[in-house]
């Protein structure tokens, strides 16, 4: 009987150690729809920022077609900066600022990811639900936890900083092409 005790523990005690481990998930919904609905009160229709981002090559299809087809694992990532005009609350110019040395640059007519303060902040909200709504009910065995780091512009109140945040568990490999974004020299025109 004490031995019949004794297996029935270990058997209790292994299954509870494979068990998957639930993800946390960080981001603090409050203060971005503060900050987000201080920018919309402004209406700030015509202004220019440069933004500052890391994308896999495969984000921009007309020049690299075939890379996403021959890259099985992990992307290579390209960092780009790029000034933004806006008016009329609508992207009005972009331009690419080159950087050395890199050899491949983005295509210059591939528009930028976010195209204005308010396309950044709807994009941002909808990804970061999308995450949260997938990672809701699921468990890993290497994601420990998922979230997000924001800073805004105390002035004009438009995310400075933006960078998803990860922690995994040792042993485990774990690929995303998630990036920190920064804006900088933001002026109304």
């Amino acid at each position: 009987m004490k031995y019949l005790l004794l297996l029935a523990c270990l058997i209790l005690c292994s299954c509870s150690s494979e068990k998957e481990k639930t993800i946390a998930f960080h981001f603090d919904e409050e203060k971005f729809k503060s900050e987000w609905d201080i920018w919309k009160n402004q209406d700030i229709k015509n202004y220019s920022f440069t933004l500052k981002g890391e994308l896999p090559y495969w984000d921009f299809p007309p020049l690299y077609p075939k890379v996403k087809a021959t890259i099985m694992t992990i992307y290579p990532a390209y960092p780009y900066e790029v000034k933004i005009t806006v008016k009329n609350g609508v992207m009005d110019s972009f331009e690419y600022t080159p950087r050395e040395p890199i050899s491949i640059t983005p295509n210059p007519d591939v528009e930028p990811e976010y195209t204005t303060i308010s396309d950044m902040y709807q994009k941002i909200y909808d990804d970061i639900k999308k995450s949260e709504l997938e990672l809701s009910n699921k468990t890993s065995d290497c994601l420990a936890s998922w979230g997000y780091k924001m800073e805004y512009d105390q002035e004009f109140h438009y995310i400075s900083s933006y960078k998803p945040t990860w922690k995994i568990y040792s042993g485990c490999i774990f690929e995303t092409t998630e990036h920190e974004i920064t804006v900088s020299d933001f002026s109304e025109n």
